[in-house]
């Protein structure tokens, strides 16, 4: 894919992309094992990582160090689902990534409505390969609650899968 940016072309190669969507794996199969460091170090030594209440953990270290504290309590036998749904370089090695997923928690199959959320993250290219600048997650939240809220969501989410915004953005 070629992407304009301030009058740059970036192309990125198939390469590029499964490196990016492999790394992503990699973080859902560490989350599944309880394990904090191999979780962390799929982020960068200055990654920013904002959970979805908004709290704010800064470098590989605490990311690491934070998540084996969940996966040793809070989090014990839960797994993470997601999969990328787009990826847009930035650079030829920046790349920004959407996601969507939940947790799993343990002794069940899905994860619960309340736990569907979308990830933006920002992958970058190192002497080591690709890896996680930032991870922002967000709860996918219907408009209001109850019946009548999930409607207005679900219907409000189907016209712009279909339409998308316009051509001048709004």
């Amino acid at each position: 894919m070629t992407v304009r940016s301030d009058n740059h072309e970036y192309t990125s190669t198939p390469a590029d992309e499964r490196d990016i969507r492999e790394l992503f794996e990699k973080l859902l199969e560490d989350w599944a094992g309880g394990d904090g460091e191999a979780y962390g170090s799929r982020f960068t030594e200055d990654a920013d990582y904002v959970a979805f209440d908004g709290s704010h953990t800064r470098g590989r270290d605490e990311i690491s160090s934070s998540h084996q504290r969940l996966f040793d309590k809070f989090l014990k036998g839960s797994r993470l689902t997601g999969r990328i749904e787009s990826t847009r370089f930035l650079g030829p090695d920046v790349a920004l990534v959407h996601a969507t997923g939940g947790t799993v928690m343990r002794g069940r199959t899905v994860p619960s409505s309340e736990r569907h959320s979308v990830q933006t993250l920002v992958a970058v290219r190192g002497e080591g390969g690709w890896s996680f600048a930032a991870f922002h997650n967000s709860r996918i939240r219907p408009i209001g609650r109850g019946m009548g809220g999930f409607l207005i969501w679900a219907i409000t989410d189907r016209l712009w899968r279909a339409f998308g915004p316009g051509e001048d953005g709004a």
